[in-house]
């Protein structure tokens, strides 16, 4: 089954049939889905029969049942370099690994500057301007998800201390899911789960750093990702408090008023479509994301995540006004569509798109963004630039997250988890 961060904690594509979201198998963003085969038996139910789950680099795989007297059927972890090899034989162990970047290529115009080792147990991170500082925020995975303080970025380690759990102390329990994403509004950072139930029930955790007296839980169904626009936070879900008609569409909670405000912002283009990727350029163009069924295969969960970008003279009197618009033309550029993409983030003037799959990166792209000089409702659309790329999985990257005009990428291999500060040269 595909499904769908940094940005966001589970992994892969956003979107599944609704039937796989009544069963809780949507799992998003770029942080853990399991720890162990435990984990995914408590999300994914019993496996089929001759089968066992495996938590293979943090996602749950379905495998045959080993033999007696193998070691097939342990979990692989999440740091041990799951990929055996290279297409030529030669095993992960046995090839070069940069400090930083692993067996990942850097290409020309970027450079790779700090790079430290990512925190246990953490997911999603996320990155708050403090001065010329940046402080980091991160979320442990798994039934007890929690919000964590992890320092000032480069010296960076988690408390021992959670800062708030992410599920409401009466959601807790074996059918309530993580969404995995993590987000900022510069005070504020988002992030939410999803239930059981009718309509994928849900909530936003809303956590204030300045005032954690004020932090709050808002009823946001289905939300599978999120991002921070001034004054509001755009949610890609199926519902949020105070707007009585739901489905699958972008909904904005407003932060400038209190208690906050929750509107359906913007609704997708075609009907029968489902939630998708969100993010957030450093000049506040908003990339919203849906997926489609990809009707070019006969598999129902083959999807075509599309993206489409939207300028602040768009969104933001939509926002003020309580009004909701199409993802079409003129208001929205479809700027990628394709069925690759496991995560999306801010990348100063543009966003950075991960592919591959779930296992294996392909590459890192970047894609500039410019809001137009005479017509300020309109985007311009670059070129895909290559950011990183590989010619291999013995690296991957787990995560994406903005910080500032630059992006912080989570990579995995032999040598463990690690965040990488990318900055375009």
């Amino acid at each position: 089954m595909k499904t769908g961060t940094m940005g966001s904690g589970r992994f892969g594509r956003f979107v599944v049939a609704l039937s796989a979201l009544a069963l809780g198998l949507l799992v998003t963003g770029c942080g853990e889905e399991c720890v162990d085969r435990i984990d995914c038996a408590n999300k994914r139910g019993a496996p089929p029969e001759g089968k066992q789950y495996l938590c293979v680099d943090s996602r749950c795989e379905v495998r045959d049942i080993a033999a007696p007297g193998t070691d097939a059927g342990t979990d692989a972890g999440t740091d041990a370099g799951t990929d055996a090899g290279t297409d030529a034989g030669v095993t992960c162990a046995d090839l070069p690994h940069d400090e930083k970047l692993g067996t990942l290529q850097l290409q020309t115009g970027f450079a790779a500057a700090e790079s430290v080792a990512l925190p246990a147990g953490i997911g999603a991170v996320s990155a708050v301007p403090s001065g010329s500082d940046f402080k980091l925020y991160g979320l442990t995975g798994g039934s007890d998800s929690s919000l964590y303080a992890l320092g000032t970025w480069p010296a960076i380690a988690a408390s021992t201390t959670p800062l708030q759990p992410v599920v409401l102390e009466a959601d807790q329990g074996a059918n309530t899911f993580p969404s995995g994403y993590l987000t900022n509004d510069g005070t504020r950072l988002l992030t939410g789960y999803t239930m059981l139930g009718e309509n994928v029930p849900g909530k936003v955790l809303v956590y204030d750093s300045a005032t954690p007296a004020n932090t709050t839980y808002v009823s946001a169904a289905g939300n599978f990702s999120a991002a921070a626009v001034p004054g509001a936070f755009l949610i890609n879900g199926v519902g949020i408090e105070g707007v009585a008609e739901g489905g699958s569409a972008i909904y904005a909670l407003k932060t400038d008023a209190k208690p906050f405000q929750g509107t359906k912002l913007a609704t997708f283009p075609v009907a029968g479509v489902f939630s998708g990727y969100t993010a957030v350029t450093s000049d506040n163009i908003a990339v919203l994301g849906y997926a489609a069924s990809d009707t070019s295969t006969s598999d129902p969960f083959d999807t075509i995540n599309h993206l489409t970008a939207v300028a602040p003279a768009v969104y933001t009197p939509a926002i003020s006004g309580g009004t909701t618009f199409a993802l079409t033309n003129p208001n929205a550029i479809e700027i990628y569509a394709k069925g690759d993409l496991q995560g999306v983030a801010g990348f100063g003037t543009g966003v950075a798109l991960h592919r591959g799959t779930f296992t294996a990166t392909t590459d890192v792209s970047r894609v500039e963004l410019t809001v137009g000089g005479i017509t300020p409702s309109t985007v311009t659309v670059g070129d895909l630039t290559s950011v990183l790329t590989t010619s291999n999985t013995c690296t991957h990257v787990v995560g994406m997250t903005p910080m500032g005009a630059d992006l912080l990428v989570s990579v995995s291999d032999k040598n463990g988890r690690r965040l990488v500060r990318l900055q375009q040269r």
